[in-house]
Parts: structure tokens; sequence; C-alpha cells
């Protein structure tokens, strides 16, 4: 979930429609592998089978959309790399939601005017581009994103709270309830029936994992945005309960500890080069959604995998990913953090937003001044034998100025023993929903 206060263009966006849902019948469970790989299953069904109908659908991203993805997985590498190196989270498992963030500074943009909008999309991979480019992405995913696969539960939301003394522009709230479906709300500041309000609209949007946000409001704070992210998805190809043992688990400073490891040996996507081995994981109907798992080679360590990484190099190793017989483990973990992240953002390029020359003045109706006070995210991850259940929370709020292989043939070993990166991907968009590091605590 993301807080945050922002504003979106008044120009009109027009949204290529998306292409129309595919329907696929599934099998049997021990039909299924035969389908996936294009061969039939009808010879080996029984009067008994019981198939299973499931919707799917591509989200029918413009090339220029698909662009505007590349260029924002672009900012999640830059956000993700600088998240990590900030001593309250260095060397500890993490879990963020850049899309989120992505959420919260497309419409802090659009309300925003001169260096300070300029230095937001820039950060955000659109340089040469305008707010209304971001808005568009973000109107795109947060319609079709969650139709990808019913089998797969995402929800996206957004809502402004004002103080009583201010006045958003009539063209400002359109705006966000056309690009981002936000919910706009006028509430008094001075009244712990907000901070309750603001707690319970992040409570149920992430279906009661993060259920606080906020412990006050100051006098100067005038304006809360907030954007919810909520993913909760069963792996297409469980992990075997029984097969979940304790095993040794050891960090970058040598430190090991006991784990539960997952384990399950069948067919995956993998592939491997000089720093990094990846799985890929799906989810649901097991076409769109997937965790990916990236696992440094003995001898390097995540930042070794992190350096290397953008949307380019990304997409070249998923070019080279095959189905093949992997020996996975996988350690079940839940991870919670809570980062502020005004210094990550600084430090990518977008200062202004919070100093006293901030430009949001098309965001109220009599131009107040106003800068960013605080950008905080929190964010939950629960991987386990059944799937993954995830959240995001990033809060921004605004101030006044005042204020299997063949027998015989040895298989991939890809146990997870050591300190790992993984993301959430979405594959018709590209769009990367979540990133994480799991580093054993």
């Amino acid at each position: 979930m993301t807080m945050s206060f922002s504003g979106c263009s008044s120009d009109e966006v027009t949204v290529k429609e998306p292409e129309p849902e595919q329907t696929t019948t599934l099998p049997p469970d021990d039909q299924k592998e035969n389908q996936d790989n294009g061969q039939s299953n009808n010879e080996n069904q029984n009067d008994n089978s019981t198939e299973i109908t499931v919707k799917t659908r591509n989200m029918g991203l413009t090339d220029a959309q698909k662009q505007a993805v590349g260029k924002n997985n672009d900012f999640a590498f830059n956000f993700y790399r600088q998240l990590i190196q900030q001593p309250d989270v260095k060397g500890k498992s993490i879990i963020t939601s850049p899309l989120s963030v992505t959420y919260a500074i497309g419409m802090l943009n659009d309300g925003a005017k001169g260096k300070t909008s300029e230095e937001m999309t820039s950060m955000l991979g659109f340089e040469n581009g305008t707010a209304n480019d971001i808005n568009e992405l973000c109107h795109q995913l947060i319609n079709e994103a969650p139709k990808i696969d019913e089998q797969v539960v995402l929800k996206l939301a957004d809502c402004i709270v004002a103080n009583l003394d201010i006045e958003l522009t009539d063209q400002y709230q359109k705006d966000m309830t056309d690009f981002y479906q936000a919910e706009v709300f006028c509430k008094d500041f001075s009244q712990k029936s907000t901070i309750t309000f603001i707690n319970d609209w992040c409570n149920q949007h992430t279906e009661g994992n993060i259920k606080e946000i906020i412990h006050e409001l100051n006098p100067e704070q005038k304006i809360v945005l907030m954007n919810a992210i909520y993913f909760k998805a069963s792996w297409s190809g469980k992990f075997e309960k029984e097969e979940t043992k304790k095993e040794k688990f050891t960090r970058e400073d040598g430190v090991s500890s006991a784990v539960q490891m997952m384990h399950r040996r069948d067919a995956t996507e993998y592939t491997s080069n000089d720093v990094y081995a990846t799985i890929g994981l799906p989810y649901g109907h097991g076409s769109n959604w997937r965790m990916y798992v990236l696992l440094p080679h003995e001898g390097m360590t995540v930042n070794d995998v992190l350096g290397g990484l953008n949307n380019s190099s990304w997409n070249d190793n998923l070019s080279k990913m095959e189905g093949m017989g992997v020996d996975v483990k996988l350690p079940k973990f839940k991870t919670e953090s809570e980062m502020e992240l005004n210094g990550v953002l600084k430090a990518l390029g977008a200062s202004t937003m919070f100093g006293l020359t901030a430009d949001f003045s098309p965001m109220t109706k009599d131009a107040t001044q106003l800068f960013i006070d605080l950008i905080k995210q929190k964010a939950t991850i629960e991987v386990s034998e059944e799937g993954t259940e995830a959240s995001a929370v990033t809060i921004n709020m605004m101030c006044t100025s005042n204020g299997d292989g063949d027998e015989g043939t040895p298989i991939p070993l890809f146990h997870a023993n050591r300190p790992f990166i993984y993301l959430i991907q979405e594959a018709t968009s590209g769009a990367i929903f979540f990133m994480g590091t799991y580093q054993g605590k």
C-alpha cells in the first residue's frame, strides 16, 4: 500500500482495448504436464475426469506502454539497488513494491510543475516523457492487471485524504478518479478519527496484512495519498509439506541458522550465468504470473547480482530460461518491512519535492505551498508450500511550507541456502510488482 499526495494530468488518455479473454481448459493434475508440452490429453482421460475452465487474458499494452514498463523496470532495479544500501535495511531480509512507489510518485508528479515534476518524471524512467505517460501506464495496469488470471488475486487501490482547509481542484480530483480510480475524502486532521480512518483504509485494502501506517498527524500535514497493492496466489505446482525440513542457511557474513526449507524436484524454468542462477516458479494458471528467484553462485553476493541488473539485462536473462528438471530448495519464510524512502528518492535524483521550492500548485484551488514531508513504505510477504501472499504500503505525506531430465543425467541443483533476491512479475506487461531479498533473518 502506498500513501502519498499527488496529482494527475488533465490530458485525455486513449487506452488500447484489451484483447478478448482467452479460455483455457485445464485437465486433471495428472494430465497437466502433457498439456503444457502441447500434447493431447484426451487419450488418457476417462469418463470420471473433471475439467476446470480457467480464464486468462493478455493485458493488451500498446508498444509505447510496453516501452514505458521497461523504463519503469529500470527505475525498479535502481530503486532496489539504492534501498538495500540504506543503513537501516542493509543485510536484512526486506520486501518492497517499486510499483507502489511508482503510483505514489506518479500521482504526485501530475500535480507538480517545473523542476519538481522534471525530477520525478526522470527518476521513474521517463526522462523525455510527461506526467501523462506515467498516468497512462498506471491507468492500464490498475484496470487490466487484476484480470490477467482469475486464479490470482491482485488488488490495487488509491485514496487521497485532504484536511478541511485544503481544496483540491476539480480537474485534479477528476484526474485522480479517471487515471487512478482514487477515492477522495475531506477529513479533520486534528481529530484522532482521521488517523483511524487512514489506518482502517490500509487494513482493508491489504486484507489485514498492514493494519497501521501512521501514528499521528502534525498540524502542518495537509494531504495524505495512499496506494494499496495486494497479491495472493497459489503455485501452479505446489511444494509438498512433507518435503519441508529444517536445513542450514548461511548468510554472507558466514553466520548460519536453521530454516524451514521447502523442496520439489520437477520441471521448472531455469537458467544460469556467470554470477547467478534463476528459476521461475509460476502461479495460478501458470502462463503469466511468476516468482523469479535469483541465487548468487558460491562466492558471489546479492550486490554482485544487483550490480548488473537493469531492464535490458533482465529481459536477456529471461530469454535464456528453459524448462527442465530442477532440484529446488527454497526457504519457507515471512518478511515484514517498514522503510522511510525520503533519502532513497533524493539519491535517485528527486530532491526538490522535499523542500520549500517544491511546486505542487496545480493540486489546490488556492495554489497552497506544499512539499513532501515523508514517504514511507510498509510491505509484507509470506512464502509457503501453497503459494505467496504479498502486500505493500507507501505513505506520502504533504506539508505546508511552515510546517526432470533423462534417467542418469544430472539435473541442476537450485538450493537457496544462502541469501538471494526474488521478484514477482507479470508476463504480458513485464511489470515488476514486488522485489525482495531473503537473508535468513
